[in-house]
């Protein structure tokens, strides 16, 4: 069934001028036109859309339905232009944020505000990946932006976006447990608990290098904080986390400072594909370059 806007248009005018000849004047065209296009379109339709009074015309059942998706399609197309601007401007659309599930306690809720003061009208779709999932799949095109571990593979574009200092969890009946001052990591002699080189490499390498391989012959290797803390609230060694996770509050597990000498930061960064044709993230990538700060 073929039906055109200047149809639409001129039922439309009829329907709220309730006479012919008002609504010719409106579209600034004569009658008879106007006459035909009507009668053309209760042909294709197979229905009458009007009675005829002997003033002018009114709307039955049928006309009165049709004027209601008339009024929606017609305010459809005049949104449209505007709409497509919009989008292909990067103002609307979807981002598919990825995220550690570390990464998550550090940056993700203040990284997600930043991209809804910065992109409003953007919705998001949020992920939860280890970091060589996320650059796979940033190399696939199936996610936009990943918060990620470093080091960040060729040919991706990166903005650090958070920087954290580890600390040392220990048992709660540990004798690190007790005093508020910094400790040193030549004070733990109980075993490590890791990180799993596979889900966390980034930390293990780092953790790996302040305590020494030798002395990382760990008793057990996690690749998750929540089963890490669990390790240690269990009284089966000492782990350093980010500070951030000191938020999750384990019961049974105290946080203590290092030594400035054995002191050490972690970072986290946004990373995407210069190749994503993506104009929400082409958008967001702009906003970071201009300004990387969070605005917390």
């Amino acid at each position: 069934m073929d039906l055109s806007l200047q149809q639409l248009r001129g039922f439309v005018a009829v329907a709220e001028e309730q006479h012919f000849g008002r609504a010719a004047q409106r579209l600034n065209m004569t009658q008879p036109p106007l006459t035909r296009q009507v009668q053309g379109l209760e042909r294709t339709l197979g229905v009458t859309l009007f009675d005829r009074t002997g003033r002018g015309v009114r709307l039955n059942a049928a006309g009165e339905v049709f004027l209601e998706h008339c009024h929606r399609v017609l305010a459809l197309l005049e949104v449209a232009p505007e709409a497509t601007r919009r989008a292909a401007e990067g103002q609307t659309g979807t981002l598919r944020i990825a995220f550690t599930a570390i990464g998550a306690y550090a940056v993700l809720a203040d990284f997600l505000a930043m991209v809804g003061r910065r992109t409003p009208a953007v919705s998001v779709e949020l992920t939860e990946l280890v970091s060589p999932d996320q650059f796979e799949a940033l190399a696939n095109l199936e996610i936009d932006v990943g918060l990620v571990r470093p080091p960040i593979p060729d040919g991706f574009e990166s903005l650090l976006v958070h920087s954290e200092d580890l600390v040392l969890a220990v048992p709660g009946d540990h004798p690190l447990a007790e005093g508020d001052g910094p400790v040193a990591l030549a004070d733990v002699t109980d075993d490590y608990i890791g990180y799993s080189p596979e889900g966390s490499r980034y930390l293990h390498d780092i953790c790996a290098a302040m305590i020494g391989m030798n002395r990382y012959a760990v008793s057990q290797l996690a690749s998750q904080v929540p089963t890490m803390l669990a390790l240690v609230r269990a009284g089966l060694g000492c782990a350093l986390i980010p500070r951030s996770i000191m938020a999750m509050g384990v019961e049974g597990v105290r946080y203590r400072e290092l030594d400035a000498a054995d002191a050490h930061s972690v970072t986290l960064h946004a990373c995407w594909s210069p190749d994503s044709p993506n104009p929400a993230l082409l958008r967001l990538a702009e906003s970071l370059r201009a300004d990387p700060q969070l605005d917390t």
